[in-house]
């Protein structure tokens, strides 16, 4: 029984213009540290260069920050990615199985078909047995008419 198709989830920095930031060693590992995610790169999105005006003026500690969210959001898609990669799978194995509605249908389909062959036989009895009545008193009637 197939139902929908799961959808993916949402790619993140999957920007139109970015701006990539190399973290630092210590960087690399208060990311890996607070989030579990090895980040070599911080990639802002930049579509108004702000990021690019303003690299001057930011710290390291800022891209710390901002390199631990983007950590914290690709953990998410991951484990966001690998449900849909379950669901996905669950469809594909299921695709082949019949709808259990379909399967109640043919069933009463055939029970059908069934039943109407057992009142065809049944109806073709009946008239084999007044054919075979009417018969009888055609010979019965017969007898009392020459009586």
């Amino acid at each position: 029984m197939a139902g929908k198709i799961p959808e993916p989830p949402e790619i993140p920095l999957n920007y139109e213009v970015s701006c990539e930031i190399q973290l630092t060693p210590e960087q690399r590992r208060i990311v890996k540290e607070k989030t579990g995610r090895d980040m070599t790169v911080l990639v802002l999105e930049d579509s108004d260069g702000l990021h690019t005006h303003r690299m001057s003026q930011s710290s390291p500690d800022d891209f710390t920050l901002l390199a631990i969210k983007q950590a914290e959001r690709l953990n998410e898609y991951d484990e966001a990615y690998h449900e849909y990669l379950m669901a996905l799978a669950d469809y594909q194995d299921n695709a082949d199985k019949p709808d259990p509605m379909d399967e109640l249908a043919d069933n009463l389909q055939i029970a059908a078909m069934q039943e109407a062959e057992r009142l065809k036989l049944f109806y073709m009895k009946e008239a084999e047995e007044s054919d075979a009545a009417r018969a009888i008193a055609k010979i019965d009637w017969g007898k009392k008419d020459k009586a």
